[in-house]
């Protein structure tokens, strides 16, 4: 609006100050102001619209024996936001009209030596005047492309950011960004789950890829969900197969409490689905509680991974557990006995371990 005031105040004192005329402007010789002025309010919605439509209003304007001005000072607006907003053919077209015109007048019309100096004059003054002008378009047209291609990059690294961030952990991720080229923490106190689907790759091999993956795909990210509100780490899948870590990448003294109501939710979000067949799923889990190395493993596609005994002795206590049923280590049972009801299973011979004497995770202790 300040831009529309100004530019009507402008051509309207161009047009009084005139100085070919012999005596004051008509009246009618001011609409030509508010005109180019109020055309200027909606220059960045129709440039293209806008610049023809001021350029016949001036051509209008010169028809009549109306005192002289530079075009380029109503143009001035339109011209550059044209300019600005990509239509250079056009406003270059505008341009050479409003010079070739008055130059094609002084060469073949038959005009006083000091009548045709002062043409000449306010000629190079147009020329002046819209060379700064298409030159101010195009320095708005590069402003605009840079923030352009700045939007474009930013949301580019948002994504990125997003990527990095569903498959490594924040900490991690700010570390990577730093270049530090090998990341391996040993972390002393940690607990790890994981939790199998039971039998279901079997039921699902008479299943549509879609309806398999989807079935996949809505399980898993309910798990996701439970994960975050506990503030674990979920590592993996693998198939069936659901990985999540506590106490790590940054340590918490009750991340073997939280692994636990994570493991009750689990089970208890299962209990509400269906196999792709239609039964009803179940879920074994296994949990320990013990030292781990962990890291980033690949350069391409990332990926942080825990190794160690605690490891394998989580994964033995799910594979060698009971359907529907929290199968612990003595070692979480210890971490947990005090706030968890447990039924005690004994001694089970476990694959590359030997005998141990296991726990199954029943709830949470009532309080009060």
């Amino acid at each position: 609006m300040v831009l529309s005031v100004a530019l009507t105040v402008a051509v309207a004192i161009g047009i009084s100050v005139a100085p070919e005329q012999d005596g004051p402007p008509a009246t009618a010789a001011y609409l030509l102001a508010p005109i180019v002025g109020g055309l200027a309010l909606f220059r960045t919605r129709w440039p293209l619209w806008i610049l023809l439509a001021t350029a016949v209003s001036v051509q209008v304007y010169n028809l009549p024996d109306n005192p002289g001005i530079f075009a380029a000072v109503p143009l001035s607006v339109a011209l550059a936001t044209a300019w600005a907003g990509g239509r250079r053919l056009a406003s270059l077209l505008v341009t050479l009209w409003f010079i070739v015109g008055p130059l094609v007048f002084l060469i073949l019309a038959d005009l006083p030596e000091d009548l045709r100096l002062r043409l000449v004059n306010g000629l190079v003054s147009d020329v002046a005047l819209m060379a700064a002008i298409l030159l101010l378009g195009e320095a708005v047209r590069n402003r605009r492309a840079l923030n352009r291609e700045h939007t474009l990059l930013l949301a580019e690294q948002q994504r990125s950011e997003a990527l990095l961030l569903n498959v490594l952990p924040a900490s991690i991720a700010v570390r990577l960004r730093q270049e530090e080229h090998l990341i391996a923490d040993q972390f002393d106190d940690v607990t790890v789950m994981f939790a199998d689907l039971v039998d279901f790759t079997p039921s699902s091999e008479s299943v549509d890829a879609d309806e398999l993956v989807r079935e996949l795909n809505d399980l898993f990210s309910a798990f996701d969900r439970l994960a975050q509100r506990h503030a674990l780490e979920k590592i993996k899948t693998i198939g069936d197969a659901y990985m999540v870590a506590g106490g790590l990448p940054e340590p918490r003294p009750d991340h073997a409490e939280a692994v636990a109501d994570l493991a009750l939710a689990i089970c208890d979000e299962v209990a509400v689905h269906l196999d792709p067949t239609g039964r009803p799923l179940a879920i074994r889990v296994g949990i320990d509680t013990g030292p781990v190395v962990a890291g980033v493993i690949g350069e391409h596609k990332f990926s942080y991974d825990l190794w160690g005994d605690t490891v394998n002795t989580a994964s033995r206590m799910e594979s060698h557990g009971v359907a529907g049923k929290i199968q612990v280590t003595e070692r979480a049972h210890q971490r947990l006995r005090d706030k968890y009801v447990f039924e005690r299973r004994g001694a089970i011979d476990v694959k590359g371990k030997g005998e141990m004497v296991t726990w199954f995770l029943i709830e949470r202790m009532k309080t009060g």
